[in-house]
């Protein structure tokens, strides 16, 4: 019976932290991370049904198989001192029943219900006044919050870097203020102050001045409403570890996302042929005049396979390669032959091979310029590329953007830069309704498709290659740019 207790107390923890981020997930109105643990009308309650057929016929083992699924989806994992065993099968069944039940209710406003399946614990005593401890100081509490995430290994060193770059910006604002008075009209006002401080902000007017003296020069062109709610993330995410921490009662900072005007289609538009037509027969294009092979292959790989303009920008020469007789980019965060380790992935996802475009290896032979630079002693595809801000695309955008800038492009909604070049590639493929699971494995997003993503691994270079780099043709003759002095002979 002890190993019972232990069970069921495992499990009423697995059932309070899944309830509370449902709860979560609903008021910010977030993406769920396991799409499988939201309510949906008619299919939750069909699922309870089954459940309950499980434990009515004691079918233990297909109860096993959907723990050994959460597990496999990082939405429950059992410690390894547990077994699984038909009691904890049966415990794990009833468990995810309830929770099914729990936000079943919920979804009709019924919060009521869920006291009757797990009453709330009695509040902890209050510690005397004479014991409380003075609050630590907002610095204090950002220095712990690195300090963890990065033994949890939830953060890098790069990704640290960045976020604390923002989180900074309490401080900033606030001043080091004791925790106990970050409160919503202190977040609150680092929110309203963010939105007024300059767009560019290391440009000669603003360099070296604090935010107050930055926002007193009441400059025209601010931050974008985006920054400040990536921003106010990651402040609510500190707050949150702040209120798991019992350094501060509550988040504060829950719901004070500013609503933007534009839907998130419209932030970056697409280039139409005309704009493509008028991008690469460009006098830098027609006359050759780039300075770096970055400048002329970088925008011709993200339009012909999709991939991120970082994840061009760092390739090794061994990550162009063939895989199926096919010639691909591989994308990865690998060491390369020599040990050297500089390349990062935005998600999981971002980890896949790209075959190449029939244009990029029979017209332009980038393999081989690839193969050029690794007999040149070259590490890196394009080495001319440094880190700047942990990212070396970083130059690469400022170059683009200056070139494009310089070009005749149709009127649109949203932005167009150097990533529209990946949105380009999306459209294409949503114009003739082909964004299906090869489609989501070579853009790099996670499919769509449990199913899919579960079984059978990923699909094979040969798949992607055939089912949508081969369908790729924007109408738009390039050949010119075989004539490139980039181009290997």
């Amino acid at each position: 019976m002890d190993d019972f207790d232990r069970i069921k107390l495992f499990l009423r923890d697995f059932l309070e932290r899944f309830l509370k981020e449902n709860e979560q997930i609903s008021i910010n109105n977030l993406t769920p991370p396991n799409p499988i643990l939201q309510y949906v009308p008619g299919k939750t309650e069909e699922l309870i049904d089954h459940l309950k057929g499980l434990l009515v016929s004691r079918d233990y083992d297909t109860m096993r198989e959907y723990m050994v699924l959460a597990a496999e989806g990082d939405v429950f994992g059992p410690p390894q001192s547990f077994d699984l065993t038909d009691e904890f099968a049966h415990e794990f069944t009833k468990t995810l029943i309830a929770y099914y039940r729990i936000i079943s209710r919920r979804a009709e406003g019924d919060y009521a219900f869920e006291n009757t399946i797990l009453p709330p614990e009695p509040a902890a005593p209050q510690p005397p006044a004479q014991e409380t401890k003075s609050p630590i100081l907002l610095s204090e509490a950002l220095k712990r919050y690195k300090a963890d995430r990065i033994a949890a290994k939830r953060w890098s060193e790069g990704s640290a870097k960045d976020i604390m770059s923002t989180l900074n910006s309490l401080t900033d604002v606030l001043g080091d203020i004791p925790m106990n008075e970050v409160d919503r009209q202190a977040v609150r006002h680092v929110r309203d102050t963010l939105l007024q401080l300059p767009r560019f902000r290391n440009s000669k007017r603003f360099k070296g001045k604090t935010i107050q003296e930055m926002v007193a020069l009441e400059p025209d062109n601010t931050v974008a409403v985006s920054t400040v709610n990536n921003n106010l993330t990651n402040i609510s995410s500190f707050l949150t570890w702040c209120e798991d921490e019992q350094l501060i009662p509550t988040n504060p900072a829950h719901r004070l996302k500013i609503k933007e005007e534009k839907p998130e289609t419209e932030h970056r538009s697409p280039y139409t042929t005309k704009d493509l037509e008028n991008l690469f027969n460009a006098p830098q294009y027609v006359e050759d005049t780039f300075l770096h092979p970055s400048d002329f292959w970088c925008p011709l790989l993200s339009l012909f396979t999709g991939a991120r303009r970082e994840e061009v920008c760092q390739l090794h020469v061994e990550d162009v390669r063939q895989e199926e007789g096919l010639w691909v980019l591989d994308v990865n965060k690998k060491r390369n032959v020599h040990g050297f380790a500089n390349k990062k992935l935005k998600n999981p996802s971002a980890k896949r091979l790209l075959p190449l475009h029939p244009f990029l290896v029979e017209t332009l032979r980038f393999p081989e310029f690839a193969q050029q630079q690794a007999e040149n002693g070259h590490l890196r595809v394009f080495p001319e590329l440094v880190k700047i801000k942990e990212k070396y695309g970083h130059k690469l955008g400022e170059r683009f953007s200056c070139f494009k800038n310089s070009i005749d492009l149709e009127e649109a909604d949203g932005v167009k830069d150097f990533h529209s070049l990946r949105h380009t590639f999306s459209n294409f493929f949503k114009q003739k309704k082909m964004q299906d699971d090869p489609f989501e494995q070579t853009f790099g997003h996670k499919l769509k498709k449990m199913s899919a993503e579960r079984y059978g691994g990923r699909f094979p270079a040969s798949m992607c290659f055939d089912e949508v780099i081969a369908h790729l043709d924007y109408g738009v003759d390039l050949s010119h740019l075989a004539k490139s002095k980039f181009v290997p002979r």
